[in-house]
């Protein structure tokens, strides 16, 4: 029985050369094993390539977003000026805004800004140089001067006169001082020991006594001393108590002087009306 093979077809086989079919069949597998092995090689160098790609296209999406977001917040007076809402518009906003509670902050009005009394402004008052004439003795002239600072201060506005600030060189003392207790709207007396034995400062609480008794223009500012010491002239006067905190006997001086400027420029209002009438 055959199977329709030809004679020249069937392979060439030699039985008698067993060492020469064995080569062959060595040099067939080893050819196969290095075309497995160059096929894994090319497969393996596109994996790799496929990843650094991947890699490299990560680093360009990550740096080249941020350097896309840092380019949109620099131009922040462009992005505010048209008026797009968008992520640098939001920082731009976020920055002014900040920049603004700076500036408010900065800005916040000092005590000198503040607004003083509208009786300050009065013509009453600018009819007199000075709002309160500061009587007082040379050894209590740091306490003088303190007070006058605290009348004069911007937040106040008072205007104070003291002997040894403005009494002009070369002049009278007695003509000078004589002119300031007539120029002033208020009389200060800071009455201490040193006062009640000063002759000097005697003479001016009588002259400013004489200029107006019994009125609310002298104001008495005790300093270590009890009332039953005050000089008798001084007794059946309201005093402001500087012994126990010094501070709000200044604040009352204040109050004091502003309530007799007010006072009087309510009351020279109707005649100086009438005036104008006539």
């Amino acid at each position: 029985m055959t199977h329709g093979f030809r004679s020249h077809e069937l392979p060439q086989i030699s039985h008698a050369d067993p060492l020469h079919c064995g080569s062959a069949l060595r040099r067939l597998a080893l050819s196969f094993q290095l075309k497995t092995t160059f096929i894994t090689l090319k497969g393996w160098r596109k994996m790799e390539e496929d990843r650094v790609s991947n890699i490299m296209g990560w680093f360009r999406q990550r740096f080249g977003k941020q350097r896309n977001d840092s380019d949109q917040v620099k131009p922040c007076s462009q992005t505010s000026s048209s008026g797009h809402s968008n992520t640098s518009g939001s920082v731009c906003s976020s920055s002014s805004s900040s920049s603004s509670v700076k500036s408010s902050i900065s800005a916040k009005p000092s005590s000198s800004d503040q607004t003083l009394p509208s009786v300050l402004s009065s013509p009453f008052r600018s009819s007199l140089r000075f709002d309160v004439f500061v009587c007082h003795n040379d050894e209590d002239s740091d306490l003088a001067q303190s007070l006058a600072s605290f009348l004069e201060a911007p937040s106040n506005g008072l205007r104070c006169y003291l002997q040894e600030r403005d009494c002009p060189a070369g002049g009278a003392v007695s003509t000078e001082l004589l002119q300031a207790v007539q120029d002033s709207h208020c009389w200060l007396l800071l009455v201490t020991p040193n006062f009640v034995k000063d002759d000097w400062c005697l003479y001016q609480m009588h002259q400013v006594l004489s200029e107006g008794p019994m009125s609310q223009r002298i104001i008495p500012a005790v300093v270590n001393m009890p009332r039953s010491q005050l000089p008798p002239e001084l007794r059946f006067l309201f005093t402001v108590d500087l012994n126990t905190n010094k501070e709000f006997g200044y604040t009352l001086v204040f109050r004091a002087v502003l309530q007799y400027l007010k006072d009087m420029s309510e009351k020279k209002k109707p005649s100086s009306a009438s005036q104008s009438d006539v």
